[in-house]
């Protein structure tokens, strides 16, 4: 079952049926687009099916308050009356290119709460827990913007999940951190959103930055294929502008000759790039961005005759998009921030919850991610006259503390809100090749 939405439309449903099947939260999702094939519900893969959006209020009508001038700690007080739920918010693409990332990595983040009541309860101080799903339009800064208005104003929206992509995640720091909400990206990388966000830092991340996502590229490209020349290309938008500069910072540094080229993002014809690079026969041709881009500019290459090494980032690194594009071109090429190494546990919870395989790189940063802020939310509930108050404020002190043992392994955030760690294996960075249609991991 799908269901269709115009540019102009908002819809709002709560998925029922599908957490009435597995014990699960409740998942309001919205989205809006023009391609009703480009969405598909966590309650359609689980088989359950989607309840009519005539049959559901809308978040925006509960009696909940946020209450500004009541505690004080950096954040207002959000104070949940008893029968309405402690929100959580994901906002994610839904729809467009980025749709798979997104929805599998809102489909983690319910993984990671599902963990998190199994071993800790159903409510939290007698609330029940519920997600609203916001599309954020990936890079889109405008419609990043609608999504979190939308979400800033529930009531008892009291975290973030998200945004996927850094120009979304770059837009909306400071409207989140206005209204004093909390927010944990499993995606966003882009070196300086942590750096630069407003100094009230409510603002983390459970994947690691690009800096160290670029010097990973850049110490293979040097010591194992032994670079001495090197194209690298970006798509112009934020993350991979940015990580295309860490790369060829740390290229150069270790002496390699690097040319510098951009595409744009909805471009499909890379054939005259494609045979100037197959000219000049670059060691290694590194492109950051995202697909349909990353797969094209890989296909017009082979056919230019370029028979060196393409690289690239989590962006590109996925199996639908990339690798059954053309299994004949994927073969060979490199990645930092691969998919497909999953954990035994994460993977089959995963299937059993979702009905379906993880293919993209993030969904079990989104895991951890949820079960962070659920836990920090337990730790900073508290009752007030029958409501549930949750100082913000408080909440986001709670997560900036958090040390957890996740999918993706120890994290821990530093005073900007980065994650802990110094090494690849530390911030779960993850280096594959192609062999024989699936990502195989570099040992580093």
């Amino acid at each position: 079952m799908s269901f269709t939405l115009s540019i102009a439309q908002w819809w709002r449903f709560r998925l029922v049926t599908l957490f009435s099947l597995v014990g699960i939260l409740a998942l309001v999702a919205s989205a809006c687009g023009d391609d009703d094939d480009d969405v598909g519900t966590a309650a359609e893969k689980a088989g359950g099916d989607v309840p009519s959006t005539e049959d559901v209020g809308d978040a925006d009508e509960t009696s909940a308050e946020r209450d500004d001038d009541e505690p004080t700690g950096g954040g207002p007080g959000i104070r949940i009356p008893e029968g309405e739920p402690i929100i959580i918010g994901l906002s994610l693409p839904l729809t467009g290119g980025a749709a798979a990332r997104g929805t599998n990595s809102r489909d983690g983040a319910l993984v990671g709460a599902e963990l998190w009541k199994q071993e800790n309860g159903e409510q939290i101080a007698g609330r029940d827990i519920e997600f609203v799903v916001e599309d954020d339009g990936c890079s889109d800064a405008a419609t990043a913007i609608v999504a979190a208005e939308r979400l800033v104003d529930i009531p008892t929206l009291v975290g973030i999940l998200g945004p996927l992509c850094d120009g979304g995640t770059q837009a909306v720091i400071p409207l989140y951190t206005e209204s004093g909400i909390p927010m944990i990206s499993g995606s966003a990388s882009q070196t300086d959103l942590t750096t630069t966000q407003p100094e009230a830092k409510f603002f983390f991340r459970t994947v690691f930055k690009n800096a160290a996502e670029g010097l990973v590229q850049a110490t293979y490209a040097v010591e194992t294929l032994g670079a001495e020349t090197a194209y690298v290309i970006d798509d112009t938008e934020a993350y991979g502008e940015d990580l295309a500069n860490t790369a060829q910072e740390e290229l150069e540094v270790a002496g390699v000759t690097v040319t510098r080229e951009q595409i744009a993002i909805g471009d499909t014809d890379f054939s005259a790039l494609a045979s100037r690079i197959a000219d000049d026969n670059p060691d290694v041709v590194v492109f950051e961005g995202f697909n349909p881009e990353g797969q094209l500019l890989a296909t017009a290459l082979d056919d230019a005759g370029y028979e060196g090494v393409f690289m690239s980032g989590d962006g590109v690194a996925e199996q639908g998009n990339f690798i059954d594009a053309n299994p004949e071109v994927a073969e060979g090429a490199v990645f930092a921030g691969c998919a497909g190494f999953y954990t035994d546990d994460f993977t089959q919870r995963f299937n059993d919850l979702i009905g379906a395989d993880p293919d993209t790189p993030f969904p079990q940063n989104y895991a951890d991610a949820a079960y962070i802020m659920l836990t920090a939310i337990n730790e900073v509930a508290t009752e007030d006259g029958g409501d549930v108050v949750i100082n913000t404020g408080e909440l986001r002190d709670a997560i900036s503390g958090a040390q957890h043992d996740g999918f993706t392994g120890a994290i821990a955030f530093d005073e900007n809100g980065d994650r802990v760690g110094e090494t690849a294996e530390e911030l779960g960075i993850v280096l594959c090749e192609v062999q024989g249609n699936a990502f195989v991991v570099i040992e580093q």
